[in-house]
């Protein structure tokens, strides 16, 4: 009389069917495993020999850094980032008959003489003489940019036209360039290049280990890029001054400068208030101070270069700028 029904809940059916799977969830890695096997020992090792054997001493400061992009790489980056700069600004650069490129010109001279004639590495200042220099005035239509100058590592300059009132004299625009060609005979391109690996390594093993990325990319900035950045100016500062010492400029200038940046900063509200470890450049201040404790060795610098005496002076006299 009672129909019979099939058993629709079976055990193992509702078991299998009740089971609970996360949606996407992925296999998670284990870090144990990952450490302890040979191929990553390998690795480690290829990496630490790698980073021995690319250390690199800085000029004049003789700072140990990693450093294994190319010369003709570096060049490459600056053909690069040249045709780039040049595509935005073609229209604004001052033409040839500006007599600011004769002021610019006469005060890259003498600093490029004594980088060649300073660097204890032939290689080094082979390949200074060996770049295409020139000399770029941009003058901003509309709008006024910032104060800025930079010098590419192909050997291009570029000056914006509003640091000149800034740097006022020769002094001080032998302080910007001077800084500017520190970068270069640095190799800070290249070393800023040479860490790229290093911080996308990190910022990967992060990553799988937090799942976070915006938190990762602000951890290693701040502990590692930024005061990386920080370090390169500081020292471009200090070789600067020392390139104008050895080319008979006054340093002392080099302080009034950054004061009449400061002013600038100041009354432009350009020196907005940042937390130290997230900015790139050393404050003003601090570029002041530390300009004024180097100043002792710089004029003993200064006073081995002979510059009071006008055979001083026979050198400066080299061109490395073609006809413009």
């Amino acid at each position: 009389m009672f129909r019979s029904f099939p058993r629709l809940f079976h055990p193992l059916v509702f078991k299998r069917n009740a089971s609970y799977r996360r949606f996407g969830s992925q296999p998670t890695v284990s870090f144990t495993r990952l450490f302890q096997s040979r191929y990553t020992l390998y690795f480690a090792g290829s990496c630490i020999a790698f980073y021995l054997y690319n250390l690199d001493e800085a000029p004049f400061t003789k700072r140990r850094r990693l450093l294994w992009v190319p010369y003709w790489l570096e060049r490459k980056v600056g053909d690069y980032s040249y045709a780039q700069i040049m595509a935005q600004y073609k229209n604004q650069i001052s033409p040839s008959g500006d007599p600011n490129y004769l002021l610019i010109s006469r005060v890259m001279n003498r600093l490029l003489a004594s980088a060649v004639d300073n660097t204890p590495d032939p290689q080094q200042a082979a390949h200074v003489r060996s770049l295409d220099w020139s000399i770029h005035i941009i003058r901003p239509h509309g709008a006024e940019e910032p104060p800025n100058a930079f010098i590419l590592p192909n050997g291009k300059i570029f000056i914006f036209s509003s640091i000149l009132p800034i740097c006022r004299d020769e002094d001080g625009l032998a302080t910007v360039l001077s800084h500017e060609l520190a970068h270069q005979l640095a190799h800070h391109s290249s070393e800023q290049l040479s860490k790229q690996p290093i911080y996308l390594a990190l910022s990967t093993l992060l990553y799988m280990a937090t799942g976070i990325s915006w938190f990762n990319d602000l951890l290693i900035a701040g502990l590692l890029q930024m005061p990386a950045s920080r370090e390169m100016e500081s020292e471009a500062d200090r070789i600067g001054c020392e390139l104008m010492a050895h080319s008979c400029f006054d340093v002392t200038r080099a302080v009034d400068f950054w004061a009449r940046m400061g002013a600038w900063e100041q009354k432009s509200q350009k020196a907005t208030p940042m937390l130290e470890f997230l900015s790139t450049h050393p404050n003003t201040q601090k570029r002041m101070a530390d300009i004024r404790s180097w100043m002792p060795a710089l004029e003993q610098i200064r006073e081995s270069s002979d510059c009071y005496h006008w055979k001083s002076f026979s050198d400066f006299h080299r061109n490395f700028f073609g006809k413009r």
